[in-house]
């Protein structure tokens, strides 16, 4: 990528990572001061109600990414009309989102008791319910105009807006609790804070970007409608899996397992999302430059990227999802107590899909740069199936609780997502064989399974359950992992150039000071 590019990804991704620290800072006080005072009971009630509302958020069709992807070229053309046109589309198209949604969660309103099991009458359930469908829908008459942010590599402006808000609410419901121990308060702050932040987004975005007043009628041409239909049609096949895979789990627990294991379940989730939320930041913060990049260049040279950026992500993935596994148990003791903890068979499977959801995140990166939604959709219904399908034999007949639901995840990710979408990127788009990809593949996740090993193993001899324990097991983790892999990569083409440009960032960064 060219230099300009390099710099906007890295001041995304420098300013998107100093949101993530702030805002999952703040959300583990706020979850520490959520349990003592409201309970553990409302966990299991925010992790059902979330995943209702993404499955009801498949109303959007799929056509925010197909839009997305369809903005990187005209952009990067400056052709404003059409970008501006693309705008206003996706402005009509989520205006009309929001509305069916919210009509839609409604109406599902009298039936939420049926995926209550094990918790007392709450007499509020209702209102709390509509809260959460409130904070959800008000971003759709809004979240149009971030997309131009990504596009023009200026996402660190959300990040920057996001940072401001997230320290607001958190004071404000942490107060809250405090002072009222009072759920329907604290959700009523978090839709106010959640709207404010998608306005001051909306503000920025209409004082720099005047094109999108100027062109406020301009409409997209019949070739850009007819390629987005059929975009539309793959993205949402690649949402219904994609919901399926990540939000039914936790209607399942609660279903046949229950509430309160959810709620259990729910904070492990916590530092599963804090992996999930770093990784999208971060590959959101590149979208705009790669979307860039691929517009304009060679196969050869958009590999090259793809091997770098998955080399990256891998090194990040690997060391989450082991330091995960070895840190998590221990941590949950010291925060909230031993009765909050979860098996270690769960566990494990939790850091393994872990691992293996977010090493796809490059894969993903690219398909949605490349447009490839139509060439994924047969994976997208097969894994749906296979994960639901799975998920119901583990937990009903053979009775196998929390770990059954974790294993469907499991058993889908590998007969699907695994293989199909490398084989794709590499035969479509890189005419390369998808075999060399598969040879690092299993490379790799040998030596995260030796490297994993071998800090578990020297974490078991540290004795005792308290903090002191804990930092001398996170610092094994933290250095003994990458020390070992600094050792290894030292002279890998992939991490020679991130430390190329890591000086090279760092000399621009003196000269400027």
């Amino acid at each position: 990528m060219k230099k300009s590019r390099i710099f906007s990804s890295i001041k995304n991704v420098s300013v998107s990572m100093m949101e993530q620290i702030v805002t999952n800072l703040l959300l583990f006080v706020n979850r520490t001061f959520f349990i003592y005072f409201l309970g553990n009971e409302f966990l299991g009630l925010n992790g059902l109600f979330s995943n209702i509302l993404t499955l009801l958020s498949l109303s959007d069709l799929g056509f925010g990414m197909a839009i997305l992807f369809s903005m990187y070229k005209p952009a990067a053309e400056k052709n404003y009309y059409k970008v501006a046109a693309l705008l206003n589309l996706y402005k009509k198209i989520y205006h009309i989102v929001g509305i069916l949604m919210t009509v839609i969660g409604l109406a599902c309103t009298p039936f939420l008791h049926l995926l209550i099991s094990d918790l007392p009458q709450i007499r509020e359930l209702n209102v709390i319910y509509i809260l959460y469908l409130l904070n959800t829908t008000v971003t759709y008459f809004f979240s149009y105009k971030k997309s131009i942010l990504i596009v023009e590599q200026e996402v660190y402006i959300a990040s920057i807006i996001q940072i401001v808000v997230s320290v607001l609410q958190n004071v404000l419901q942490i107060i809250g609790l405090m002072l009222y121990r009072n759920f329907i308060l604290y959700l009523i702050i978090q839709v106010v804070c959640t709207l404010g932040n998608n306005l001051a987004i909306s503000l920025y975005v209409d004082k720099k970007y005047k094109f999108i007043k100027d062109y406020s009628n301009a409409k997209v041409d019949d070739n850009t409608s007819a390629e987005l239909k059929k975009n539309v049609f793959a993205m949402f096949l690649s949402k219904i899996s994609s919901v399926v895979v990540t939000s039914t789990s936790n209607i399942l627990i609660s279903k046949f397992v229950s509430t309160v294991i959810l709620g259990y379940y729910s904070n492990y989730l916590l530092f599963v999302n804090l992996v999930r939320t770093v990784i999208t930041k971060i590959f959101e913060a590149i979208t705009g430059s790669l979307g860039n990049f691929v517009a304009v260049k060679t196969k050869e040279e958009s590999k090259e990227t793809f091997e770098r950026l998955w080399f990256a992500n891998y090194w990040l993935i690997a060391f989450c999802s082991v330091s995960f596994f070895i840190l998590i148990n221990p941590f949950i003791v010291i925060w909230i107590g031993e009765k909050f903890l979860l098996n270690k068979g769960s566990v494990f499977l939790i850091a393994f899909n872990l691992y293996m959801r977010y090493i796809r995140n490059t894969q993903l990166a690219y398909i949605d740069t490349y447009g490839l939604y139509w060439n994924i959709k047969i994976k997208c219904i097969a894994e749906a199936g296979i994960n639901l399908g799975v998920s119901l034999l583990f937990v009903l007949p053979l009775k196998l609780g929390i770990i059954g639901i974790l294993l469907g995840t499991t058993i889908s990710n590998f007969l699907t997502n695994f293989w199909y979408e490398p084989y794709i990127i590499y035969k479509e788009k890189f005419e390369s064989k998808v075999k060399e990809y598969f040879k690092q593949f299993v490379i790799y996740f040998v030596l995260m399974i030796i490297v994993g090993m071998i800090l578990w193993f020297v974490c078991r001899q540290i004795p005792g359950n308290g903090i002191v324990s804990f930092l001398e097991k996170l610092l094994i983790c933290v250095f003994g992992f990458n020390g070992i892999y600094i050792g290894i990569y030292k002279k890998n083409k992939n991490f020679i150039y991130y430390e190329n440009l890591c000086k090279s960032f760092y000399k621009k960064i003196k000269k400027r000071g």
